[in-house]
């Protein structure tokens, strides 16, 4: 296993575990710290979801900025030992709920239980870059994401979605920015 440092907040400088091998791509120090500059107004008090969470930093990054609870989907065997020994080592596993089961699945139950998150976080191994059209597609169909919550959507550059032919309802392209080799679109929930 290798480690990341948390890097801000609360727990700033905190080891975290992650995945040893190449199924789980942790989110870079970089995004994640660009990620949460752009959140410091809304993070605080907030609630978070972190989808395909991997060793689960950024829904604890989340934490320990000030996020009241975080929803972490995973459902790989490895990524969830790091998560729950992460959680338990920061004594956080109250302000956390790991879901289980893939994505898709998470979100119908979530859906169906009318949880609601200021803000989502979508960072899918970037082999799986076509779910993001289906993930879009389902959080501008259901209300997980609160009017004026953020969602930010990972994958690999060059670009596999062209944000701006994308038909959405509720949610609203933002924009696009580049970290190496990751590209981050940016929405929010404009209903």
């Amino acid at each position: 296993m290798t480690h990341l440092n948390i890097i801000g907040g609360s727990l700033r400088s905190r080891a975290l575990k992650s995945p040893k091998g190449d199924k789980t791509r942790p989110t870079t120090a970089l995004v994640r710290k660009a990620v949460f500059d752009m959140l410091a107004p809304e993070i605080e008090g907030a609630r978070f979801l972190d989808l395909f969470a991997g060793s689960g930093a950024m829904g604890i990054e989340a934490l320990s900025r000030g996020a009241a609870h975080a929803t972490l989907v995973e459902n790989g065997k490895e990524a969830l030992n790091c998560i729950r020994d992460n959680l338990s080592v920061l004594k956080l596993e109250t302000q956390a709920t790991i879901l289980t089961y893939d994505v898709k699945k998470a979100l119908e139950t979530l859906a169906k239980k009318n949880a609601e998150f200021e803000i989502i976080y979508c960072d899918p191994p970037y082999a799986l870059a076509s779910i993001h059209l289906e993930i879009l597609s389902f959080l501008d169909a259901h209300p997980l994401l609160v009017k004026g919550g953020s969602l930010f959507l990972e994958e690999a550059s060059p670009s596999f979605l062209d944000v701006q032919k994308i038909a959405l309802k509720r949610l609203v392209y933002k924009d696009s920015r580049r970290f190496g080799k990751s590209l981050l679109h940016r929405y929010y929930a404009g209903v």
